[in-house]
């Protein structure tokens, strides 16, 4: 028994001493400096990844947009191409005359007659045999409202389109709007606001008692053009009337401006052959001690047949 424990005993130091032996050596005594500043490093590296765990967490992830579809416009086999860089419209048509009953001629009840409107195609494409005239609104004077064109009008030409109608029986002002119809569903005016052809005559059993003007259009133009300029000499306003009668005959006129600055109202005499269109200018100088920043207005009066002032121009002046 006692060699055994012996034996335990020897085993044991043994062990002991091999394990001595195999340990590293002493550590120096730790730095408070550097412990210090190694626990800044670990905690601001552990924030850092926290924080960047965090936004890969919460920032959404964009993918590519698809590009927006474009829808390809194909020209028609004979279709004209855009000239010197501008874009032509498809369908464009410019007004040329009326070639035959001038708006609100004169009518007797139950006259039949033919209204022929000349037009320009100023677009980019042909019309052709599928193109058709139609009434849009209005009134009719007739039982056939929708025309297909006779012949195909290529870019840059002139054509005339004829509607047959008959007056009504009873007196009035009758008007009617006309355009034409694509092949495709749309349709198209003329100028560059579209505008319907306009048939409009007046009914009466007695035409020499119906004379009148029955409208005016004004045009103005300002010299100089310059909104900005005042020159010593005076801005120049320059307003132009177009009088449309229904009739032969004469009308009287004078022109009327607001406010009224003292001065003789300027008029004069027109004679018309037939029902149809003329013109007459009047002229406006504003000096610079004129009142600025009021509304002016011009306007002309017919003494003759009507006896009342159609329609008025306004303006505001300025002399900055």
């Amino acid at each position: 028994m006692t060699k055994k424990m012996n034996a335990i005993l020897f085993g044991g130091l043994a062990l002991v001493l091999a394990l001595s032996a195999c340990a590293a050596p002493a550590s120096p005594t730790p730095n408070a400096d550097a412990i210090a500043t190694s626990a800044v490093q670990t905690v601001e590296a552990r924030y850092t990844d926290q924080a960047a765990t965090q936004q890969a967490a919460v920032t959404p992830t964009f993918s590519p947009e698809p590009p927006t579809p474009t829808l390809a416009v194909l020209p028609s086999p004979t279709s004209v191409p855009a000239q010197n860089g501008e874009q032509i419209p498809c369908y464009f048509a410019e007004f040329v005359a009326d070639i035959s009953i001038p708006d609100g001629k004169i009518m007797l009840p139950g006259t039949t007659f033919t209204k022929t409107w000349q037009i320009r195609n100023v677009g980019s494409c042909p019309w052709d045999t599928s193109h058709k005239l139609y009434l849009d609104r209005g009134d009719a004077l007739t039982d056939t409202t929708s025309i297909p064109l006779t012949k195909t009008v290529y870019p840059g030409d002139a054509v005339n389109l004829s509607v047959a109608m008959t007056a009504p029986t009873a007196e009035g002002v009758y008007t009617g709007y006309w355009r034409i119809a694509t092949p495709y569903g749309g349709s198209f005016g003329v100028s560059s606001f579209d505008n319907a052809l306009i048939v409009k005559i007046t009914v009466a059993a007695k035409p020499d008692n119906a004379f009148a003007v029955t409208d005016v259009t004004y045009y103005m133009l300002r010299d100089p053009v310059d909104i900005t300029a005042c020159p010593a000499k005076g801005t120049v306003y320059t307003v132009t009337a177009t009088i449309t009668t229904n009739a032969p005959g004469q009308v009287v006129y004078h022109w009327n401006q607001y406010p009224y600055d003292g001065s003789k109202p300027e008029g004069g005499k027109l004679t018309f052959a037939d029902a149809g269109k003329k013109t007459v200018s009047w002229i406006w100088i504003l000096k610079p001690d004129a009142v600025e920043g009021i509304e002016r207005r011009i306007g002309l009066y017919i003494d003759s047949p009507n006896n009342a002032e159609l329609f008025q121009v306004p303006f505001i002046w300025t002399c900055p």
